[in-house]
């Protein structure tokens, strides 16, 4: 990567990630839910959460597990308006190794399945779209598009939030609250705001000469999803064609007219979710992500450089397979050990926070070995006979930070894991959620920051535990069971 720094990408727009991210919408394990339940936090189960999911998607995909899932709700999901034969392909191979074809958000977890995304009619549509859109004329309801909130206000004496401080337009103004403030920023920005605002660990804040309101772990605990994307495919030449048609003008009209054709789809064919042998649990619980791609880093050093990747490795990995039809399986690490954090470089709101998600730092290296697993798994597919029907050529070029070492060698894929695995833009655990009796948590299981009162934050940074996949799914969660502990509290029996 250039300089060393990898990138975490936030949507600095209306609707927050829903408004640039990969559309993917993976509920996650219920195991998940259940490890996060069993820190104390009661409501946060799987059979507490099931309920939210369902009542929130209008699920239009194919091959559902319709008992599982629920129509008519804000959140449209569907599979993305376009796919070739390579997914069929793959979930032929994956039959060969054993593996089912699921719906990753029903009741069989392990397998591969095809994308389920929040797309509506082949089209993004983004938080935004789904909640204010339909809202904007109400009332109770003002946005402020273009405005940068720098620090929370809190009162000295009783710590109680009573509004906010934000920049628009070259001007400070206040927003004042008559009942509580809700941070939803996600867990970059929501852990600046309250470290900005006092509310964090105080031998970072008081360096910095800004007063502890609340000592507490603001910033650790960080996670994020990793992808290892090294392992590239090149298809024959008579795959190019369909490639070359991708790219006209008809597609751009199919795409407008009836939300069709390739622009409708990120490149996404097919996920599995796997269990190595890295994971000593006896239930179906995986621990690694395999995302089939397609064409979606060959398409010239420009293209990635939000990825930072640099323009030597883009070079020698990549610009090869430039004008070629190809895709990429992308080994995920699902359950990382390696927490980073997040800190003030100052106390300048308007200056990005230091971000050090310590990516395959945990003392065993468990993270590190666990990709390792993964990809011997997506190497296995390639070995069947479905897969070896496609005449995909599995790239040859070597990265070249990683000369020394033999490749295909466990040496080899393991110093490329540690050059050639990318953010999936999941970060999370920022403002963890615990009992007060963890030193380490700072909401309770009604999101309400420990020490301040009428502050609660409403985001992925809340989350105290791995999510199975993309976060979209498990945030919309916590913004709909967040709005009915809102509700319960200010009408309790008066709620509807």
């Amino acid at each position: 990567m250039e300089n060393y720094q990898c990138t975490i990408g936030t949507g600095r727009a209306m609707g927050g990630d829903t408004a640039t991210n990969d559309m993917l919408y993976v509920r996650g394990h219920p195991r998940d839910y259940d490890l996060w339940a069993d820190t104390g936090m009661l409501g946060w189960c799987w059979d507490s959460v099931k309920p939210y999911f369902k009542k929130m998607e209008d699920a239009f995909a194919e091959e559902l597990d319709r008992k599982e899932h629920h129509y008519g709700g804000p959140v449209h999901i569907e599979n993305f308006q376009h796919s070739t034969h390579l997914a069929q392909q793959l979930l032929e191979a994956a039959h060969e190794l054993g593996y089912k074809e699921i719906d990753y958000n029903g009741k069989e977890r392990l397998g591969f399945g095809r994308p389920q995304a929040t797309t509506k009619y082949g089209k993004r549509n983004s938080a935004s779209q789904i909640h204010l859109t339909p809202s904007y004329r109400r009332r109770n309801l003002v946005i402020k598009p273009l405005s940068h909130v720098v620090k929370i206000l809190i009162s000295t004496h009783t710590h109680e939030a009573h509004g906010v401080v934000y920049l628009h337009e070259g001007h400070l103004f206040v927003a004042k609250s008559s009942k509580e403030v809700i941070l939803a920023a996600g867990a970059i920005n929501s852990a600046q705001l309250l470290l900005l605002s006092g509310i964090g660990p105080k031998e970072d804040l008081l360096p910095l000469n800004i007063p502890v309101v609340s000592d507490l772990k603001v910033g650790h605990n960080l996670k994020d999803h990793i992808a290892f994307v090294g392992l590239n495919f090149v298809l024959p030449q008579q795959h190019t064609k369909e490639h070359l048609e991708c790219e006209g003008q008809n597609e751009m009209v199919k795409y407008l007219k009836s939300g069709k054709g390739p622009l409708t789809t990120t490149g996404a064919e097919l996920i599995g979710f796997l269990k190595t042998g890295m994971l000593k649990d006896k239930l179906d619980y995986p621990d690694i992500e395999l995302l089939v791609t397609r064409n979606i880093y060959n398409q010239g050093h420009q293209h990635l450089q939000h990825l930072h990747i640099t323009e030597e490795t883009y070079n020698a990995v990549f610009q090869p397979l430039e004008e070629k039809e190809g895709f990429t399986i992308q080994v995920v690490l699902l359950h990382p050990k390696s927490k980073g954090y997040v800190k003030l470089h100052d106390e300048d709101p308007l200056h990005p926070p230091i971000i050090n998600p310590m990516y395959l730092s945990d003392e065993d290296d468990e993270d590190l070995e666990t990709l390792l697993a993964g990809i011997h798994l997506a190497i296995k597919l390639t070995d069947t006979e479905s897969f070896k029907k496609l005449g995909a050529a599995f790239d040859p070029h070597q990265i070249p930070e990683c000369h020394q070492h033999i490749k295909h060698e466990d040496a080899y894929w393991k110093c490329a894991i540690r050059h050639l695995s990318i953010s999936l833009r999941h970060p999370s655990g920022t403002a963890r959620m615990g009992p007060d009796t963890d030193h380490t948590a700072v909401v309770d299981k009604d999101l309400r920051v420990y020490g301040v009162h009428k502050l609660r934050v409403a985001d992925a940074s809340v989350i105290p535990v791995s999510i199975s996949g993309s976060l979209t799914a498990a945030e919309y969660l916590i913004g709909e069971h967040g709005a009915d502990i809102i509700k319960t509290d200010w009408l309790g029996d008066k709620m509807i």
